[in-house]
C-alpha cells in the first residue's frame, strides 16, 4: 500500500505541474514565433542596405569563387613543372604461350677437350642430363660449339610493380604561371566591379523607392482635396446650384489620381522586390527605409563629387585595361620562348613477380633515369610569325590604352555636366511641385465659394499630376548621373 501511495503522490505532483509545463513551452513558442517575425523585418538606411548587400548577393559570392578558380588553375600551370610521381601495377597473362627458339642459333669458341670432358661427367649429374635432353644437336668443328635448337619454353604469368618520377622546366611554363598570376589579378578586379554595381543598384533602387514613396504621399493629399470637391459639387448638383458636368470632369480627375496612386504603388513594390534580390534578402522579407529623400541626396554631397577629379588607376575599367596589357606583353614573352629549349628529367622502377616456381629469361632493369633536353631548331618561320604577331597586338593594345584614357576623360566632364544639370533640374521640379500644390489648393477654396470653375480645377490637377512626374524623372536622372559619376571615379 505504501508503494501505490508513493505513485499516487508523484502523479498528483506530475499533473499539478502540467499547466506550468504547457505554459513555459507555450511561452517559448511565442518567444520563436517572434524572433522569426522579427527576422523578416528590417529597417535599413542606405548604408546598411549597402553593407548587407556587399555581404550576402549571390552573384559577388560567385566572382570570389571565381578568384579561387583562378588561383587554383594557376596552380595547375605550376604544378605541370613540379616533381610528378606515379605508380603503377600491372598483371600479364601469357595464355599459356611458349617460347620457340628453333630459329635461332648460336655460335661461340669452345675448349673441345673441356667439353668432351663435361658430356662424359658423372651421368646422374640433373642439370648436365637435362642439357642433353634441351639441346638438339651440338656440332663440334675446329674449336667451335654451334647450338641450333632448345625444346619450347613456357611463358610464365606474372606481375610488376612500377613507379615513374619525372619533372620538367620550359620558358613557356614560367610565363604561363605569370600569366596565371594575372588572371587571378583580374578575377579581383571583377569582384571589386560586381561589388561596385551592386552597391550602386542597391542605391538607384533605394532612392527611387524614397522618390517615389514621397510621390503617392503627394497624390493621396491632392486625391483627398479631390475627393471633397467631388462630394461639395455632388452636393451641389443636387442642390440645383451647379452644373453635372462640373462633378463628372472633377469624377473624372478623381479616377486619373486614383490610378496614378496605384500605379505608383505598384512601381514601389516592384523596386522593393529588385532590393530584396540585390540584397541577397530572402524573398518574404519586409523592409523599411528609413532615411528620406533629402538624407540621401542633397547639394552637399553632389558638390563634393562634382569637385572631385580623376584619378586613372583608381578607374576599375582602367584598371582591366592595364593587366590587358600585360596580358598582351605576356604573350609576346611566350611567343618568344618557343624558341628556348625544354628540359626533362625521369626516373623509373619495375618489379616483376613471377607467380610460378620456374623464372623466364628477364632482361628489364629495375632502375632506369633518363635526362632529356629537346631544342628548337626549324620550324619553316612559324615562331617567328607568332613573335611578330604578338608585337602587332602590342602595339594595337597601346592604342586602346591610350584610346581608353582620352576617352575617360572626356567622360568625366561629360558626366559632370549631366550631373550639375541634373541637379539643376531637380531643384526646378521640386519647387515647382510646391508652386503646383499651392495653385492647386488655391483653386479648390475658390471653387468652394464659385470663384473659380470646376475646369480651373481639372486643368490645375493635371498641371500638378504632370509636376509630379516631372520631379520623380528629374530624380532618377539626377540618381543615374550621380552613379555614373560615381562608377567612373570609383568613389
Amino acid at each position: 500500500m505504501k508503494r501505490i501511495t508513493l505513485s499516487a503522490a508523484a502523479l498528483i505532483a506530475m499533473l499539478s505541474a502540467t499547466p506550468e509545463i504547457v505554459a513555459q513551452g507555450t511561452e517559448s513558442t511565442q518567444n520563436a514565433t517572434t524572433t522569426a517575425q522579427q527576422d523578416k523585418k528590417m529597417s535599413l538606411s542606405l548604408q546598411d542596405a549597402i553593407n548587407y548587400a556587399l555581404e550576402h548577393n549571390r552573384e559577388l559570392k560567385n566572382a570570389s569563387l571565381d578568384v579561387q578558380k583562378a588561383e587554383m588553375q594557376r596552380w595547375q600551370t605550376i604544378a605541370q613543372m613540379l616533381p610528378q610521381i606515379d605508380a603503377s601495377l600491372t598483371y600479364v597473362n601469357m595464355l599459356n604461350q611458349e617460347l620457340d627458339m628453333s630459329s635461332l642459333a648460336a655460335t661461340a669458341p669452345v675448349d673441345t677437350a673441356a667439353l668432351s670432358k663435361m658430356l662424359s661427367a658423372d651421368p646422374n649429374d640433373k642439370d648436365l642430363n637435362d642439357l642433353n635432353r634441351k639441346m638438339t644437336k651440338i656440332e663440334n668443328s675446329k674449336g667451335y660449339l654451334q647450338m641450333q635448337s632448345y625444346e619450347p619454353t613456357k611463358m610464365n604469368d606474372y606481375g610488376q610493380l612500377g613507379i615513374s618520377v619525372s619533372a620538367g622546366l620550359s620558358a613557356q611554363g614560367i610565363i604561363g604561371a605569370q600569366m596565371q598570376r594575372i588572371a587571378k589579378e583580374i578575377s579581383e578586379i571583377n569582384v571589386q566591379k560586381s561589388q561596385q554595381e551592386t552597391k550602386y543598384q542597391v542605391e538607384s533602387t533605394y532612392t527611387t523607392i524614397l522618390a517615389l514613396e514621397e510621390t503617392v504621399r503627394l497624390l493621396e493629399t491632392n486625391m483627398e482635396n479631390l475627393e471633397k470637391m467631388k462630394s461639395m459639387t455632388e452636393n451641389a448638383v443636387k442642390a440645383g446650384v451647379a452644373e453635372q458636368n462640373d462633378a463628372n470632369q472633377i469624377s473624372i480627375q478623381v479616377a486619373s489620381m486614383k490610378s496614378a496612386v496605384n500605379t505608383t504603388k505598384r512601381q514601389i513594390e516592384s523596386l522593393y522586390n529588385a532590393l530584396i534580390l540585390n540584397m541577397g534578402a530572402d524573398s518574404d522579407v519586409e523592409i523599411t527605409l528609413t532615411q528620406k529623400l533629402d538624407e540621401v541626396v542633397n547639394a552637399g554631397t553632389i558638390i563634393e563629387l562634382v569637385s572631385s577629379n580623376l584619378d586613372l588607376n583608381q578607374n576599375l575599367d582602367y584598371q582591366m585595361l592595364s593587366k590587358s596589357t600585360e596580358i598582351t606583353d605576356k604573350q609576346k614573352q611566350m611567343a618568344v620562348a618557343a624558341f628556348f629549349p625544354t628540359v626533362g628529367v625521369q626516373y623509373n622502377y619495375a618489379k616483376k613477380n613471377y607467380f610460378e616456381a620456374e623464372k623466364n629469361f628477364d632482361m628489364s632493369p629495375k632502375h632506369t633515369i633518363a635526362a632529356a633536353i629537346n631544342v628548337p631548331i626549324f620550324s619553316s618561320g612559324k615562331r617567328t610569325c607568332a613573335v611578330k604577331e604578338a608585337k602587332i597586338a602590342q602595339i594595337e593594345q597601346a592604342n586602346t590604352v591610350e584610346n581608353a584614357e582620352v576617352g575617360l576623360k572626356i567622360q568625366e566632364k561629360q558626366l559632370k555636366y549631366n550631373l550639375t544639370s541634373a541637379f539643376e533640374n531637380y531643384n526646378i521640379q521640386k519647387d515647382n511641385i510646391q508652386v503646383m500644390t499651392s495653385v492647386f489648393n488655391s483653386y479648390g477654396e475658390k471653387f468652394k465659394y464659385g470663384r473659380a470653375s470646376s475646369m480651373d480645377v481639372t486643368n490645375s490637377s493635371i498641371n500638378l499630376t504632370q509636376a509630379q512626374s516631372n520631379y520623380i524623372n528629374s530624380v532618377l536622372e539626377m540618381v543615374n548621373a550621380n552613379i555614373e559619376l560615381k562608377k567612373l571615379l570609383n568613389k
